[in-house]
């Protein structure tokens, strides 16, 4: 299985037959990120909810292939905007469609994942909270492996796909990710387009992350975002490792975790990196305290350098246990490029 194919879980307990019927999966503005990372010729799975009787229950279809990138288009599929009520509340979108090669028609039960989880085999879906607040859940190649597997399982022979898939018609406008506010020192709109612009060009993750041989035949990086910890409502921002190929087995050298504010760095925001790191070690095969690194990014401190001084002084206070970067974001409008200054 090479590399560049990630396993994602989609999570629509309302509109699976809808995604499916169209072919499409959608997320909200503030949720783009979320889709940011999940791109054409990936494998996902949907996770959604039936009612059977007077029971909800779980369950999960798939293997789908990704069929495009993150695109926008506002055409009205699953739910009207409060905004303007001709225009679908989820634009922003990727195209899918069941996987050729074995169509799997029957879903497995949601404990499938459970199972695997109490197995030890299931790391990055921590709990049902990741089900509940999240639309997109980015799996590790083994866990996309052992969920195909299950599918698979439960559908021996394949069947026959009859969707029309209505929404791969639709155009696939880009994702326009420059919006700003501020007179002076321009900050995102929104935490998630940071992270989307990011996750959008991923040489600039590979450069902050400080990997030192690029990327080629035998060093590659392997991007999660959005990593659900213990911690009910919290996620890992970004988790990018780094991996050579040995004997053709992909191993992990080191990895670098990302904590993302679209304005000003607080000295508690360090903290906040240092809880990443350590979940990123317990939660990722593999991933070590020691080789992980924190990246911390937030808006240029223009002529608050009282509040970079502070924060500058929390990080060297525990500079001998973590290794943590800390680089402030400008923007250059007129190249549409966002600037990364380390601060020191």
């Amino acid at each position: 299985m090479s590399v560049d194919r990630r396993f994602h879980l989609l999570i629509t307990p309302t509109y699976f037959e809808k995604c499916h019927e169209y072919g499409l999966f959608g997320v909200s503005e503030a949720n783009m990120n979320q889709l940011a990372n999940v791109c054409k010729g990936d494998i996902a799975f949907f996770y959604t909810t039936l009612k059977l009787k007077t029971r909800t229950v779980g369950r999960i279809y798939g293997p789908y292939e990704v069929m495009s990138n993150l695109f926008y288009n506002d055409q009205l599929v699953w739910a009207s905007s409060s905004a303007d009520p001709h225009k679908d509340k989820y634009p922003y979108r990727i195209k899918l469609k069941l996987l050729d090669e074995h169509i799997c028609l029957n879903p497995v039960p949601v404990q499938t994942l459970w199972d695997l989880k109490d197995e030890g085999k299931i790391k990055s879906i921590m709990d049902s909270s990741a089900l509940i607040n999240k639309a997109v859940c980015n799996l590790l190649t083994e866990e996309g492996i052992l969920l195909l597997q299950s599918l698979i399982q439960a559908n021996q022979m394949p069947g026959a796909d009859d969707s029309p898939y209505k929404g791969h018609s639709l155009a696939e406008h880009n994702v326009e990710v420059f919006k700003f506010r501020g007179r002076g020192a321009k900050e995102f709109r929104m935490e998630s387009y940071l992270e989307t612009y990011l996750l959008l060009n991923q040489s600039k993750l590979h450069q902050l992350s400080g990997f030192p041989m690029g990327i080629n035949e035998e060093y590659q990086t392997y991007v999660l975002n959005q990593v659900s910890t213990y911690v009910a409502g919290g996620a890992i921002d970004i988790v990018c490792l780094y991996k050579k190929t040995v004997i053709d087995v992909w191993l992990i050298l080191s990895a670098a975790v990302f904590e993302l504010k679209k304005g000003i760095l607080e000295p508690t925001d360090v903290d906040q990196l240092i809880e990443y790191i350590e979940w990123a070690a317990r939660l990722i095969p593999g991933c070590k305290r020691e080789m992980t690194r924190g990246i911390l990014i937030g808006r240029n401190f223009a002529n608050q350098g009282d509040k970079c001084q502070a924060l500058l002084q929390h990080a060297k206070e525990i500079d001998k246990i973590y290794k943590i970067d800390i680089y402030e974001y400008r923007i250059d409008e007129l190249s549409q490029n966002v600037i990364f200054d380390k601060i020191s």
